[in-house]
């Protein structure tokens, strides 16, 4: 790799407006760490949650884009100044040792979503518009410029959680990363969907096995373009290093011709799809002194290796994202370190060691241990000190 190719991925500006509960609000992060302390239903989590907005044009937290706009409001603003710093790669060690606080090369991007209701002005409107550097864009050619990984409370019920959680796992960091990955989600759900309503009509009797060709061969190639995909992001995982050796077991309802075939009865009797990527999960498997064969964690493990297990998988992720993108993602840790005893709390403070690491908290105590950790590296941003209608 090529000093010069390694990216530092930092946002140096957020401008809320209307946006949740915050009417109006603006922070400049300058810093590589930054703590945001305040009380319950402050506004912390919609910070961090209008940053991976920018980042994916989803939010990780509503089920309706409206959820984002203000009660009162028909029209939310999220926008950020996104840099972009080129420096020696951390990989070549020799040019990082000559050059290591040295900017190679600098770029400032300026993103913006505005967010609606579906209506403005008693018009129909598009709920999400995207713009970079005050141009609009596509949603495709506006999301990904800034990479994010996110740890939230509820990731700790990533591995005794339902297979859809695990499933979410895979498609956050793949969808932001390739284009053609979330064409292929996109394009497989529409398939399904269409799919499961044609199936009940022919076990009605109403439609002829024949009208499910089509869709059968569009299931079969975004199905497997996802698997394919998702395979290629567990094959990163043993190079991750952890103190406890564990492993990632994807188990894949193969999507083929031959098991369409297979399953076909079975499907139009049940009226659905039985079969494919929405079907797809994985398990977590450590070694136990007790066992000669791994273990299932979520079945054999206790309450706080569950936990090491969950906090494994967020450094695969990130650890993907940062060697697929060759860049530093954003790292977003939304009130985790409540969830987490002290030798996973010094896991994650190992982990902000380059780029830029935002944190919210409800205890103000994690200041003072932040501040001995990264004396001269934090900015702390108090919630109570800015009024959610500044």
């Amino acid at each position: 790799m090529n000093a010069l190719q390694y990216l530092y991925m930092r946002i140096a500006g957020l401008a809320l407006q209307y946006f949740r509960l915050h009417k109006s609000l603006t922070i400049q992060f300058e810093q590589p760490v930054t703590l945001i302390i305040g009380s319950n239903a402050s506004g912390k989590t919609s910070i961090l949650e209008a940053i991976s907005l920018l980042s994916t044009g989803k939010s990780f937290r509503a089920l309706k884009i409206a959820e984002m706009v203000a009660l009162d409001q028909e029209l939310a603003r999220v926008k950020g100044v996104v840099q972009t710093e080129a420096k020696p790669s951390l990989y070549d060690q020799t040019a990082a040792a000559l050059a290591e606080n040295s900017l190679v090369n600098q770029e400032q991007q300026t993103l913006e979503i505005l967010l609606t209701k579906g209506l403005v002005n008693g018009q129909r409107a598009a709920y999400r518009l995207f713009s970079v550097n005050e141009v609009r864009r596509q949603q495709r050619k506006a999301t990904g410029i800034l990479k994010v990984v996110v740890f939230r409370p509820e990731d700790m019920r990533l591995v005794e959680g339902s297979p859809g959680r695990r499933r979410s796992y895979f498609d956050a960091p793949l969808a932001m990363l390739y284009d053609d990955y979330e064409q292929a989600l996109k394009s497989y759900e529409q398939v399904l969907k269409r799919r499961n309503k044609l199936l009940l009509l022919v076990g009605e009797g109403k439609q002829s096995k024949s009208v499910l060709e089509y869709w059968n061969i569009n299931l079969i190639k975004h199905g497997e373009v996802i698997q394919e995909y998702r395979r290629k992001f567990i094959s990163l995982a043993p190079t991750v290093t952890f103190p406890i050796q564990l492993q990632m077991e994807y188990q894949p309802s193969v999507i083929s011709e031959e098991r369409i075939k297979q399953y076909l009865e079975k499907e139009i009797a049940a009226g659905h799809t039985l079969i494919g990527p929405h079907k797809d999960d994985f398990f977590i498997t450590y070694l136990h002194h007790d066992s000669a064969e791994p273990l299932n964690i979520a079945l054999y493990g206790s309450r706080g290796q569950q936990r090491l297990a969950v906090l494994w998988l967020k450094l695969v992720e990130l650890a993907y994202v940062e060697q697929q993108a060759v860049e530093r993602p954003v790292l977003l840790l939304d009130d985790i370190f409540s969830e987490l005893d002290p030798p996973s709390q010094s896991l994650i403070l190992d982990l902000i060691t380059t780029g830029q690491t935002i944190i919210t908290t409800i205890d103000p105590d994690l200041e003072l241990f932040l501040h001995a950790r990264f004396d001269g590296r934090l900015q702390v941003v108090r919630m109570e000190e800015r009024s959610l209608t500044e």
